[in-house]
């Protein structure tokens, strides 16, 4: 399948689910007060981005005038990207037993690990802004927002 035909049938695909999504946040109540936002406001807000970005990806891609043949594939960003799915996988199966603080370490270290070219790793500076990330957010969310997060095995704060 030409690259033109895959992206358009995937911002088609995505129009169709955002419109399904915007028709099931009509079923959301709504709010109480007249100022309050209400529980459908995000969802809503999101799916219209999702699909006006999605209808901005079809005009780009009919007024793009790139021939196929000549596209280069680069296996390197589909290694990156797979890796990047299988590691937000591993982050959720794993938030609970191992906790917020050890999993997110770990997680964003492999991250920074996968997206950062290698001549411009710096295993020092990828584990101190990891470790100030995972710990500024940390106290962000459970000091300043009073959420509970999974302390899994390791018991810190």
């Amino acid at each position: 399948m030409k690259e033109k035909n895959r992206d358009i049938l995937s911002a088609l695909v995505l129009i169709a689910v955002s419109a399904y999504g915007l028709y099931l946040t009509c079923e959301i109540p709504e709010p109480f007060r007249d100022y309050d936002l209400g529980a459908a406001f995000l969802p809503r807000l999101v799916l219209i981005l999702i699909g006006a970005l999605s209808v901005l990806k079809i005009v780009v891609t009919l007024v793009e005038n790139r021939p196929d043949f000549l596209e280069k594939k680069d296996t390197s960003q589909f290694i990156k990207g797979f890796g990047t799915i299988v590691l937000v996988g591993l982050y959720c199966f794993c938030f609970r037993p191992a906790g917020f603080l050890l999993d997110t370490v770990v997680y964003l270290f492999a991250q920074i690990l996968i997206l950062v070219p290698k001549e411009k790793r710096k295993i020092w500076k990828i584990l101190l802004i990891d470790v100030t990330a995972t710990v500024v957010i940390y106290l962000i969310f459970t000091r300043g927002f009073a959420v509970r997060l999974p302390q899994g095995f390791v018991k810190f704060f």
